[in-house]
């Protein structure tokens, strides 16, 4: 009885381990697709000679721009872009711009 019950534990760790696997590996697949889909569009605009709203559009899902906040006597704005197909990219806000 006893090896009965622990095989029988054993077995539903098991299989709750096999979901959970298949889980990652299913995200997994679907990050990698949209990491292809991302770069046959980077493909497309390869020589880019002026930015129009046709290409922001078909690179940005979104922009989202925060409230300016005032550190060491600069005014700065925290942004988040999340980009089609592979998600959000946040900019440092160490990065120092012109």
């Amino acid at each position: 009885m006893k090896m009965t019950a622990t095989y029988e534990a054993e077995q539903n760790q098991l299989k709750e381990r096999i979901a959970e696997l298949e889980a990652i590996i299913t995200a997994a697949k679907e990050k990698s697709a949209n990491v292809d889909s991302f770069l046959e569009i980077v493909h497309t605009y390869t020589d880019i000679q002026e930015l129009n709203a046709e290409i922001i559009r078909t690179f940005i899902e979104k922009v989202y721009v925060y409230q300016s906040e005032k550190l060491w006597s600069r005014n700065t704005k925290k942004l988040k872009i999340v980009f089609n197909f592979i998600g959000e990219l946040e900019i440092p806000s160490n990065v120092k711009t012109a």
